[in-house]
């Protein structure tokens, strides 16, 4: 079944169980319980560094799958933009990597291209791209995976998700991030890559010091300048467990242009929503939906 297929089935009618923002609730999900927080070491910046992350990525664990559509819009140095649709699918396997498929709806010229992300622990990720012109999948090498995807400001390494495991971590301190909103307050790391075929020096990694979202990530290039920054905001609370973001800005400040993600609609864990045909629950993702066949399908 593809993306469009599930967002458009019973599953757009279901709501999303969506909190306000502000601390982790006592509220025991019995699914995904709440992970206990570890015992830190703050006067050892690398242990701690390590500590705060890996407990960072333990409570945005146990979510099993995704399916979201949502806007994508491209912003040129002059402010000129170019507005796509996509839907993006998301098998969640916290041992393996996790398995994704992103496709663009609209434009036209665009519509129908898809990629597809095997992350890889502790290595580069493997990704794939189909381009419904030629009808081909073509394998995105290791090097080429620090390219721009499909012209926006994220790169084949942005599209998964970032595995602690990955990084050497370093606490910096504890801070705040200054928004319209007021002020955020939050852990401040440093995180070098451990693997091949990346284009970054280190990131600069911002967690909420209450409930450990990722605010957001400075990314440096190779000859340590700043890159690129992404920042995450409008963000809801989904089965009073997981934290979500619904808009994402990623901004690169050497060519002076910007991507803003937005999404629509967000489905998490199938298995929680009803089939509207028959009134059970809906089963989960699979990892044969997760396949370059798939991909052309």
């Amino acid at each position: 079944m593809t993306i469009p297929t599930i967002l458009a089935s019973g599953l757009a009618a279901a709501a999303l169980a969506v909190g306000s923002t502000g601390s982790l609730p006592a509220i025991v999900d019995e699914k995904a319980p709440m992970p206990e927080l570890p015992t830190f070491t703050p006067d050892d910046p690398v242990a701690y560094g390590m500590q705060i992350a890996s407990h960072a990525d333990a409570v945005a664990t146990g979510w099993v799958d995704e399916v979201m559509q949502g806007t994508m819009t491209l912003y040129d140095a002059d402010g000129d933009s170019v507005r796509r649709t996509f839907s993006r699918m998301v098998l969640e396997q916290p041992v393996e990597g996790d398995r994704l498929i992103i496709k663009f709806l609209s434009p036209a010229e665009i519509k129908g291209v898809s990629a597809l992300t095997h992350e890889n622990v502790g290595g580069a990720d493997d990704n794939w791209l189909y381009l419904p012109a030629n009808k081909r999948v073509r394998r995105i090498s290791g090097a080429n995976n620090t390219a721009s995807f499909q012209g926006t400001e994220f790169t084949y390494e942005d599209l998964a998700n970032l595995d602690p495991r990955e990084f050497e971590w370093r606490f910096y301190e504890e801070t705040s991030i200054k928004r319209e909103s007021g002020e955020t307050p939050v852990f401040k790391l440093e995180a070098k890559p451990t693997y091949d075929d990346t284009g970054y020096s280190r990131l600069v990694v911002y967690y909420h010091r209450e409930n450990y979202r990722q605010e957001r990530v400075e990314y440096y290039d190779l000859a340590g300048k700043h890159l690129k920054t992404r920042d995450s905001g409008d963000w809801q609370h989904t089965h009073d467990r997981f934290w979500r973001q619904f808009m994402i800005d990623m901004e690169n400040h050497q060519t002076g242009k910007r991507t803003t993600l937005k999404v629509e609609r967000q489905f998490l864990d199938l298995s929680r929503y009803k089939s509207k045909k028959t009134g059970k629950a809906r089963t989960n993702l699979k990892v044969d939906q997760f396949t370059t066949r798939a991909l052309e399908g």
